[in-house]
């Protein structure tokens, strides 16, 4: 869902410390250009937010925003999406392609590389990837083969070969790999077949978020989506479930 309108927002409902940021760095004297602008009555094109219930999520518009900053109004319009942080961070990748100031290449490899190290993006095809932060297959390729092999990553590998005089996007991700079957572990002669389950608490400390949840469920699920992402809230659904099930015996 998109407004119809540009929204007036305030710069503190403006949520600018979620990763959203698509550039490397901010470029002080486009700041100041659009500053003047700014200054001199012109209307710039509303920023991109995302909305998830409780946040506004700045996706496109960081030069703008800090124009507005910088002249002390604290206001600016915005174009509102319903989505999540992540929502925001994926509209993000893709922004100013087309307008604005030009992406450096150390912006494009941000963008490539924000998705390759997502749990999510990380299993689409390096097309998918290509496409979704408007660059190049060979850049795509080229930075996921830098990714440490310690970074989990599923998506396919590509190179590009030409045939009559076209060029063509070819998986290689598979060549020369041998099919393994994993093997599966046998409980010693006198361990208890349980012996290796793994029991339920953590030794060690767990890193922790703080989340401030809207009353509303529906709004709750998508603040949750934003800030700790899809596998979390379906790790989390599932844990929920097992636990109420197990309540109401």
């Amino acid at each position: 869902m998109t407004t119809d309108e540009p929204t007036n927002l305030r710069l503190d409902q403006i949520r600018i410390d979620g990763g959203t940021q698509p550039r490397v760095a901010i470029d002080q004297a486009v700041v100041d250009e659009y500053a003047d602008d700014y200054g001199n009555g012109k209307n710039l094109p509303p920023v991109v937010v995302f909305f998830d219930g409780a946040n506004y999520w700045l996706a496109d518009g960081f030069h703008r925003y800090w124009a507005n900053r910088k002249i002390n109004c604290n206001h600016i319009f915005a174009e509102v999406h319903q989505g999540t942080r992540r929502d925001a961070i994926f509209y993000s990748v893709g922004a100013n392609a087309d307008h604005g100031l030009r992406r450096s290449n150390d912006d494009k490899r941000k963008a490539v590389l924000t998705l390759l190290q997502d749990s999510e993006w990380s299993r689409k095809t390096q097309e998918e990837i290509a496409q979704a932060c408007r660059v190049s297959l060979r850049l795509v390729n080229k930075l996921a083969q830098e990714i440490p092999p310690s970074c989990a990553r599923a998506q396919d590998d590509y190179r590009e070969v030409e045939r009559n005089g076209k060029t063509y996007p070819m998986k290689t991700g598979n060549i020369g790999r041998s099919q393994k079957t994993p093997r599966r572990f046998e409980p010693k002669p006198g361990l208890s077949p349980n012996a290796m389950t793994p029991i339920r608490g953590h030794s060690t400390h767990q890193p922790k978020t703080a989340l401030e949840l809207p009353h509303d469920p529906h709004w709750a699920c998508r603040a949750i989506l934003s800030a700790m992402g899809h596998d979390f809230a379906r790790a989390l659904v599932k844990e929920l479930t097992a636990y109420l099930e197990g309540a109401s015996e």
